[in-house]
Protein backbone atom coordinates (compact mmCIF):
# COMPACT_ATOMS: atom_id res chain seq x y z
CA UNK A 1 0.00 0.00 0.00
CA UNK A 2 1.43 3.63 -0.98
CA UNK A 3 -0.08 5.98 1.19
CA UNK A 4 1.22 9.31 -1.07
CA UNK A 5 -1.22 11.78 -1.68
CA UNK A 6 -3.06 14.50 0.11
CA UNK A 7 -5.08 14.11 3.90
CA UNK A 8 -7.38 15.82 5.79
CA UNK A 9 -5.76 16.08 9.72
CA UNK A 10 -7.99 15.95 12.67
CA UNK A 11 -6.57 15.70 16.35
CA UNK A 12 -8.17 15.89 19.19
CA UNK A 13 -5.18 16.77 22.45
CA UNK A 14 -5.16 17.92 26.16
CA UNK A 15 -6.45 20.86 25.59
CA UNK A 16 -7.79 21.52 21.95
CA UNK A 17 -8.14 20.40 19.25
CA UNK A 18 -6.08 20.54 15.43
CA UNK A 19 -7.43 20.46 12.17
CA UNK A 20 -6.22 20.91 8.97
CA UNK A 21 -4.38 19.07 5.71
CA UNK A 22 -1.14 16.82 5.42
CA UNK A 23 0.63 15.76 1.77
CA UNK A 24 2.38 12.78 2.15
CA UNK A 25 5.08 11.33 0.22
CA UNK A 26 6.07 7.55 0.31
CA UNK A 27 9.20 6.07 -2.05
CA UNK A 28 9.89 2.18 -0.71
CA UNK A 29 9.27 2.33 3.59
CA UNK A 30 10.77 6.06 3.67
CA UNK A 31 7.79 8.60 3.73
CA UNK A 32 8.09 12.48 3.93
CA UNK A 33 5.36 15.37 4.26
CA UNK A 34 4.20 18.23 5.32
CA UNK A 35 1.46 19.07 8.21
CA UNK A 36 -0.42 22.00 7.81
CA UNK A 37 -3.06 22.78 10.32
CA UNK A 38 -4.69 25.36 12.55
CA UNK A 39 -4.31 24.48 16.86
CA UNK A 40 -6.72 25.73 18.68
CA UNK A 41 -7.33 25.79 22.77
CA UNK A 42 -10.92 26.73 23.07
CA UNK A 43 -11.47 30.56 24.66
CA UNK A 44 -7.38 30.78 24.97
CA UNK A 45 -5.65 30.82 21.67
CA UNK A 46 -5.27 29.44 17.70
CA UNK A 47 -1.44 28.69 16.27
CA UNK A 48 -1.25 28.35 12.09
CA UNK A 49 1.26 25.39 12.37
CA UNK A 50 3.52 23.99 9.38
CA UNK A 51 5.30 21.37 10.10
CA UNK A 52 7.93 18.84 7.94
CA UNK A 53 8.08 15.29 8.57
CA UNK A 54 10.09 12.27 7.66
CA UNK A 55 9.62 8.85 9.30
CA UNK A 56 9.66 5.41 8.04
CA UNK A 57 6.78 2.89 7.59
CA UNK A 58 7.41 -1.06 8.88
CA UNK A 59 5.54 -3.80 10.24
CA UNK A 60 2.36 -1.70 8.71
CA UNK A 61 3.15 1.53 11.33
CA UNK A 62 4.34 4.27 10.47
CA UNK A 63 6.57 6.70 12.69
CA UNK A 64 7.46 10.36 11.56
CA UNK A 65 9.42 13.01 13.11
CA UNK A 66 9.37 16.37 12.99
CA UNK A 67 12.53 17.80 10.81
CA UNK A 68 11.12 21.39 10.90
CA UNK A 69 8.21 23.54 12.27
CA UNK A 70 7.18 27.05 11.69
CA UNK A 71 4.14 28.63 14.15
CA UNK A 72 1.86 31.72 13.61
CA UNK A 73 -0.28 33.60 16.11
CA UNK A 74 -1.92 36.51 15.10
CA UNK A 75 0.22 36.65 12.37
CA UNK A 76 3.57 36.32 14.05
CA UNK A 77 6.36 33.75 14.46
CA UNK A 78 6.34 31.57 17.73
CA UNK A 79 8.39 29.08 19.25
CA UNK A 80 6.34 25.84 18.75
CA UNK A 81 7.48 22.31 19.69
CA UNK A 82 8.14 19.42 17.26
CA UNK A 83 5.66 16.13 17.26
CA UNK A 84 6.16 12.78 16.81
CA UNK A 85 3.38 11.09 14.62
CA UNK A 86 3.02 7.74 15.57
CA UNK A 87 0.25 5.21 14.10
CA UNK A 88 -1.55 2.73 15.29
CA UNK A 89 -3.84 1.84 11.75
CA UNK A 90 -3.12 2.50 8.22
CA UNK A 91 -6.05 1.87 5.37
CA UNK A 92 -6.18 3.04 1.90
CA UNK A 93 -8.41 5.48 3.05
CA UNK A 94 -7.18 6.26 7.05
CA UNK A 95 -4.33 6.58 9.07
CA UNK A 96 -4.98 6.49 12.40
CA UNK A 97 -2.10 7.64 15.51
CA UNK A 98 -1.15 9.48 18.43
CA UNK A 99 0.76 12.69 18.72
CA UNK A 100 3.13 13.66 21.69
CA UNK A 101 5.54 16.58 22.19
CA UNK A 102 8.99 16.92 24.55
CA UNK A 103 6.85 18.05 27.09
CA UNK A 104 4.23 14.74 26.88
CA UNK A 105 1.29 16.79 25.32
CA UNK A 106 -0.53 13.61 23.80
CA UNK A 107 -3.34 13.86 21.06
CA UNK A 108 -4.72 11.48 18.51
CA UNK A 109 -5.07 11.94 15.34
CA UNK A 110 -7.58 10.36 12.23
CA UNK A 111 -6.09 11.17 8.54
CA UNK A 112 -9.10 10.65 5.51
CA UNK A 113 -7.51 10.45 2.29
CA UNK A 114 -9.14 13.08 -0.08
CA UNK A 115 -10.34 12.27 -3.17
Amino acid sequence: MNISGNWTYNEDFEYGNSVGEVELIQTGDEVSGIFSFTEEVKNNYSIQVTEKVKGTLADGKLLLESVEVKALQNGREISYLPNTFETHRITETQIIGSTYDSEDVCGVFVLERKV
